[in-house]
């Protein structure tokens, strides 16, 4: 692919360091933040996103447990803290929709994936196999649509962060560190999880050249495509689902009842390998699908009180 990418996201929160005094849970979670940051800005192969996604539905765990301490909830239900506790909760519906329906691509990527390998290991014919691959470029190019619109609602959610979301409250008072903490802490959460979500994003991407501004993203994703694949072969930056889009590229070309034989071996275990690795992922995001309903309860409950 054409040279090298990345969602870029500009967080205009101060800073995500919390202070010690709090909860013990802190440290744990401006570690977390940080190991974050470094797995998902640089995340370019699957074992690297799915351990974004287990870091970050760690730290999901550890906001929880917070949010649900007794101090928590007497401090946040108080009514000047309410607006921001349901900005919170805007925030968070937005997350689920999108992890599901990032969930859901996921799905669809397995489902092709599985006929495409039942294609190739029955040899039902080169016919089969062309009609499994045609599917699948459809496929394809639909995605790219909804990476599109996911780029968007990713936007949305970091633009909720910027204009609200605890960002206009200021807690410097040594009395208040521990609601301090639990705002740094949301804010977090919330803005490693647009990091973690658009790597994943990114996997399935084609690179483009240091972009700046979402606009600049979701036109690239459009005017690209995934025939930048093939630069990326070039340069030596495939992830597992580049190689095995280059694998299907050269049967294709082939077929799969040429004397290449070794060719069709490659792309069985290609598709294999990312069967796998797409399972871990959709196991990754069921994950922080349940700890975004969880971190929604605990702030609806403290709401309601």
């Amino acid at each position: 692919m054409a040279g090298a990418f990345k969602f870029s996201i500009r967080f205009q929160t101060k800073c995500i360091s919390l202070p010690c005094r709090s909860h013990p849970m802190t440290f744990e979670i401006e570690e977390l933040i940080n190991r974050i940051k470094t797995t998902a800005n640089e995340a370019a192969s699957a074992d690297e996103i799915c351990s974004g996604l287990s870091q970050l539905g760690r730290l999901y765990k550890c906001v929880d447990e917070i949010l649900n301490s007794s101090s928590t909830k007497l401090l946040m239900a108080r009514e000047e803290n309410k607006k921001w506790v349901d900005e919170f909760v805007d925030e968070s519906v937005k997350c689920l929709d999108i992890c599901g329906s990032m969930s859901d691509m996921l799905a669809v990527i397995k489902e092709h994936n599985r006929e495409l390998l039942s294609a190739l290991r029955r040899r039902k014919g080169e016919l089969s196999f062309r009609n499994s691959i045609m599917k699948y470029n459809c496929f394809r190019k639909k995605m790219k649509k909804d990476i599109r619109f996911l780029v968007g609602g990713l936007k949305q959610v970091d633009n909720m962060i910027k204009n609200g979301g605890g960002g206009s409250v200021v807690v410097d008072h040594s009395d208040n560190y521990h609601l301090s903490a639990v705002i740094r802490a949301v804010i977090g959460v919330s803005e490693m999880t647009i990091l973690v979500f658009e790597s994943l994003l990114r996997f399935f991407c084609v690179p483009v050249s240091k972009p700046n501004k979402w606009s600049l993203v979701m036109s690239k994703l459009m005017h690209k495509g995934i025939v930048g694949c093939e630069e990326q072969q070039e340069n030596g930056m495939e992830n597992e689902f580049a190689r095995t889009d280059a694998s299907l590229r050269i049967l294709c070309k082939y077929g799969i009842n040429s004397s290449e034989m070794g060719n069709v071996q490659i792309a069985q275990c290609r598709l294999d390998g990312l069967g796998q690795q797409i399972e871990r992922m959709e196991g990754g995001l069921e994950c922080i699908f349940r700890c975004l309903v969880q971190a929604r309860v605990s702030l609806l409950n403290i709401m309601s009180q």
